[in-house]
């Protein structure tokens, strides 16, 4: 018999560890890499994730006149099974409760990456049974029973299942996603840039605008900030918070602000508004400091 092969997506599996790995590297982003427990365990989450998607995206199934053998994702997780030691197979639908992965179930062991359809491996020389997860119970229970001498009530077999054009769109869709997510994230978490002009000077960023030199009353710089009481609109990202904030005993603020670059420069506009922001380095902060201050002509 020419060697067959079954092969099923891990749809379930893929879906979810994408979503928990995204939120997890979230977090550890949004935290910052500091040496800490909470740092190690979102490491460990992620990692983790990455575990689950490389072990469990696919399981593979191969069937040959000797033997039927699986593969769960690149193959570090595989099994193979002579078909002469094979008592039955037949085309089984696991419980809601029996879960995905690889864990005991009454009797045996189960292996799967998506659904609940399965086959179940009966021996000859115990009363253990295996359930293989697979998109293809039929065929694949109808080609062992025709190996091991069983009537068959299948007739026809493919020879590989291939992955459904829906499946591939979700899939890509969710790495768009994920791209999409990490990409803004890393935008805006990008120093903050200052274009000097003649009359006014650009914040250049998610949540920029422009401000006018004849528009401050007040600019100074500080080495450490007010404490911040909540975002009311605006990015935090470990140490990097733009956009709209309320800082206590000051109330509404805009922040474009790095807490790891010190000092921080303070703006008050004639209105009210204040404004701290810093930019890539210490020189750069101080340097651009002086440059406004000049031009708003202020003591």
């Amino acid at each position: 018999m020419e060697t067959k092969k079954f092969t099923q997506f891990g749809t379930f599996t893929v879906i979810i560890m994408s979503i928990l790995l995204i939120v997890f590297a979230v977090l550890l982003f949004i935290h910052g890499f500091l040496p800490d427990q909470e740092t190690y365990l979102n490491v460990f989450l992620v990692l983790t994730a990455v575990a689950c998607l490389i072990i469990f995206y696919k399981m593979t199934i191969t069937i040959d006149n000797q033997s039927i053998s699986f593969k769960l994702g690149i193959g570090i997780v595989r099994k193979s099974y002579k078909i002469a030691d094979i008592e039955s197979c037949e085309p089984v639908k696991n419980s809601f409760i029996y879960g995905w992965g690889i864990h005991k179930i009454p009797k045996g062991w189960l292996y799967n990456v998506s659904g609940l359809k399965a086959i179940e491996l009966r021996f000859k020389d115990s009363t253990r049974v295996v359930r293989i997860g697979t998109d293809n119970p039929d065929e694949i229970a109808g080609v062992i029973t025709d190996l091991i001498g069983a009537e068959s009530e299948s007739g026809n077999y493919t020879p590989e299942y291939k992955i459904q054009s829906q499946t591939k769109l979700a899939i890509i869709v969710l790495i768009i996603a994920a791209v999409f997510i990490f990409g803004s994230n890393y935008y805006d978490s990008l120093p903050t840039k200052i274009n000097m002009k003649e009359t006014q000077f650009e914040i250049n960023d998610t949540y920029g605008f422009s401000i006018n030199y004849s528009d401050i009353s007040a600019i100074d710089t500080i080495s450490q900030m007010p404490h911040i009481e909540t975002r009311t609109n605006g990015l935090a990202l470990g140490k990097v918070c733009k956009g709209y904030f309320r800082l206590t005993d000051i109330g509404s603020a805009s922040l474009f602000i790095n807490f790891g670059v010190s000092p921080f420069v303070r703006l008050v506009l004639k209105n009210g508004r204040v404004i701290f922001f810093n930019l890539k380095d210490r020189q750069s902060t101080i340097e651009t400091f002086e440059k406004i201050k000049s031009k708003s002509k202020l003591n």
